[in-house]
């Protein structure tokens, strides 16, 4: 049916949107036609034919909104990055809203509310362990935990003596070895050995020797000849070969003049031929008779004239004034060895002798050394077992001691 008074064909907005459906008609084609009509009387009928194509192309594709509002077609795009609520036919480039891990969304309908909240689901409440206290005990809101001092535990904060600094203590002591001391730790569920490395022989006679801390000049205080010195040394400057070999070591004892670890000790050979490697070292005392070993070294005899040894097994670590033990002994039984050593005759003695002595006019040279009579072949043992000690008349290995 034509519009009232009017032609019943429209030679342009027919004619101009013919074979073209309501549903595929796009605003973009409307607006072609329509913008080229002349707002005057005689276009009247075009300009309501063309007010009725539009309202039928609205009513076909929904969009009521922008007409609605007055925006007719001038409504937002279709195609602009929208957050939607569900999918919409006619957007291309929206996005649907999505509740991810541990996320809920509430959606309110039209006009409402969309709310997204944290899923607070997993954790259902805060339960406290062993020695742990919650407050509030709920465990709900602002939940201090606080970790209880279990019972039968020993506080952290006592005066404990140890053998290192620990971050958890908070107010121990160290221990640790002074002047003379030594510690041998066999670590976890072992002993703790503490030992005196100066031995005895402290406590009545001290002979005060010159240290290095002197007038010397450098030259001559690198070397003491420490078998030469009181109170156990040699005033004789002539001396004799040491010809008695034996397989049980030697020892002799001697005051540390210096305060100090000793880097070289001194010996001198008087012949090359027929004599084996000797093993010397030095001893603690105890009760004036040799203790433990500190250190020891062995002695290459190559050569005639001095051998100086310089690297030892034990840190020879000396302390003046306090009484020590020069011990020597071969390592095979071939050879004698054939040292500068003290004479016997004119050392003093050492050592107790038989209580059957045959004539006290004269004495000889007994106990100038004491040796081990059994038990240690051939090499010088950790410890002297003191009951297998024997005086001896030989002459003691003339010897100098080195700290630089």
């Amino acid at each position: 049916m034509p519009l009232p008074d009017a032609p019943d064909y429209s030679k342009r907005i027919y004619e101009l949107l013919k074979e073209t459906d309501l549903e595929n008609l796009s605003y973009a084609q409307f607006q072609g036609v329509a913008e080229k009509l002349f707002i005057e009387p005689e276009n009247e009928d075009e300009m309501r034919r063309l007010v009725l194509v539009q309202l039928a192309r609205m009513a076909v594709r929904g969009d009521w909104d922008g007409f609605l509002t007055g925006g007719g077609a001038s409504g937002a795009p279709t195609d602009a990055e929208y957050v939607v609520m569900a999918l919409n036919g006619t957007l291309t480039n929206e996005r649907k809203l999505t509740a991810g891990s541990r996320i809920t969304i509430s959606d309110g309908g039209a006009g409402g509310n969309v709310t997204i909240a944290a899923d607070a689901s997993p954790v259902t409440s805060l339960v406290a362990g062993t020695n742990i206290t919650l407050s509030p005990v709920s465990g709900l809101g602002d939940v201090t935990i606080t970790a209880a001092t279990p019972t039968g535990l020993a506080p952290n904060d006592a005066s404990y003596l140890t053998l290192g600094l620990d971050g958890d203590l908070t107010n121990e002591r160290v221990l640790t070895a002074g002047s003379g001391i030594a510690f041998t730790d066999t670590g976890p569920n072992g002993a703790l050995t503490i030992e005196a490395t100066g031995g005895g022989g402290g406590t009545g006679y001290q002979p005060v020797l010159p240290d290095r801390d002197g007038s010397f000049p450098a030259s001559n205080r690198e070397l003491y000849l420490v078998s030469c010195m009181p109170p156990w040394g040699n005033t004789q400057s002539s001396s004799t070969s040491s010809t008695t070999a034996s397989n049980n070591p030697y020892f002799r004892p001697f005051i540390s003049p210096v305060t100090g670890t000793v880097t070289e000790i001194q010996v001198n050979v008087n012949s090359a031929a027929d004599t084996p490697d000797y093993t010397i070292g030095i001893y603690s005392d105890s009760g004036g008779l040799p203790n433990s070993k500190i250190t020891e070294g062995t002695i290459s005899i190559s050569a005639t004239g001095v051998l100086a040894l310089t690297s030892f097994s034990g840190t020879p670590a000396l302390v003046a004034g306090t009484q020590y033990h020069f011990a020597w002994v071969r390592k095979d039984t071939s050879g004698a060895g054939n040292f500068t050593a003290e004479s016997a005759d004119t050392c003093f003695k050492y050592s107790p002798v038989s209580q059957t002595f045959p004539n006290l006019t004269s004495i000889g040279n007994s106990g100038a050394v004491i040796a081990l009579s059994s038990g240690s072949p051939n090499a010088l043992p950790a410890t002297v077992s003191t009951g297998n000690l024997n005086p001896f008349s030989n002459n003691p290995i003339r010897f100098g001691l080195r700290w630089d």
